[in-house]
């Protein structure tokens, strides 16, 4: 007797068809999954891209001037009269290296103090406010006075 062509399938047979039909779904999921891989690293990137603008906004600062020109830049980028805990603040935006020092406002101090002795920044005294705020020389009038449009910016 010969074979009929509607034997019924082996149970290998239907081993097999389950396998390669297995195979074929995880093989989509991994496809799918593979997708959503490179959507999230593209997204990733983007995300990265804007947070280095944000926290390294792309302005003339720049890390190699020396510590006085770096305070002169944030306080003229700042547009206002700033106290030294505020230069400290922006300046823990753009230099890594503050984070590490233990006192900021003893490593900040000698450059403040040199950026008044070449005059790039002068005080300016308030009175009922602790501290000085530093200003740019042409904030301040003849006769030592804030400009009056500085000034509103303080309060």
């Amino acid at each position: 007797m010969e074979k009929n062509s509607q034997n019924p399938p082996s149970f290998m047979e239907i081993k097999l068809e389950r396998l390669k039909k297995k195979l074929a779904e995880t093989q989509k999921e991994l496809s799918e999954t593979k997708n959503q891989l490179h959507k999230q690293e593209n997204e990733n990137i983007k995300l990265r891209l804007l947070l280095d603008n944000y926290v390294n906004p792309k302005d003339e600062y720049n890390k190699s001037r020396t510590w006085v020109s770096k305070i002169v830049f944030i306080v003229a980028k700042a547009n206002k009269p700033l106290r030294s805990a505020e230069i400290i603040a922006l300046l823990l935006q753009r230099e890594s290296v503050l984070h590490e020092k233990e006192s900021k406002e003893k490593f900040i101090s000698p450059s403040l103090n040199a950026a008044m002795k070449f005059r790039r920044l002068l005080t300016y005294k308030l009175h009922g406010v602790r501290g000085n705020y530093y200003c740019l020389p042409e904030w301040i009038n003849e006769q030592g006075e804030l400009l009056p449009k500085m000034r509103s910016k303080i309060y």
